[in-house]
């Protein structure tokens, strides 16, 4: 079954690389949780978000655009990835706010402190590495988001050791197929991690506790 959800999720982006309808269909699955992880760290038009791990049809990237009007960058370290990207941009009519970029998230030359938010997709390898290196080059208030999946697909996707983000706020995506949740760490000026309160009722649809810090759950 893990094996299939992933391949199917594949499988989707590559049609919907090629037909703008399948595209605006399968958009509506990711707009419920795009929509919760801009609730969760606040984000405007006035943010400049960076989508690490974007694949051939960069669903999230071109959400979060369409829904805050924040300029996104996303990028991805396979080139082909990125010139299908490119084209789905284009095609939309996005490209002039949405820019895609052949890059490698644990490339350390790349500059992460132009981004105030720095957002990372379920396939992103090895996770703990790139997030470890984007949290020493980012700046202070710079927010990270990490998507994590369900318990019954974590060992298919890069782990995350529970002290790579710790005492997150997380929100989980019942009804996503593979997401499980998303992790929210913002970067403080010292060591400690500070915890964003959640806006009241941004997140009443899903199951999210504001009243409490939070263990960073590896997989929900």
């Amino acid at each position: 079954m893990p094996r299939r959800i992933i391949g199917l999720t594949q499988k989707i982006e590559y049609l919907a690389s090629r037909s703008k309808l399948i595209y605006w269909a399968a958009s509506l699955y990711y707009r419920n949780v795009i929509q919760g992880e801009i609730d969760l760290a606040n984000i405007t038009r006035d943010d400049h978000i960076l989508c690490i791990g974007g694949g051939i049809c960069p669903f999230s990237a071109i959400l979060f655009h369409q829904i805050t009007g924040a300029k996104v960058t996303v990028i991805d370290n396979c080139e082909d990835c990125i010139e299908e990207a490119q084209q789905v941009i284009a095609r939309l009519g996005l490209s002039e706010y949405v820019h895609a970029v052949w890059q490698d998230g644990g490339n350390r030359e790349f500059s992460f402190s132009d981004f105030s938010v720095v957002h990372f997709a379920l396939q992103v390898f090895p996770m703990e590495g790139i997030v470890s290196n984007v949290k020493k080059q980012i700046l202070p208030g710079t927010k990270l988001l990490v998507r994590r999946p369900k318990k019954c697909l974590s060992i298919m996707y890069s782990q995350l050791s529970g002290s790579s983000l710790a005492c997150c706020r997380y929100i989980t995506h019942q009804k996503a197929c593979n997401i499980g949740s998303t992790l929210l760490y913002i970067k403080q000026e010292r060591a400690h991690e500070k915890k964003l309160a959640i806006p009241s009722g941004a997140v009443a649809a899903r199951s999210v506790d504001s009243a409490v810090s939070f263990p960073c759950p590896v997989a929900v």
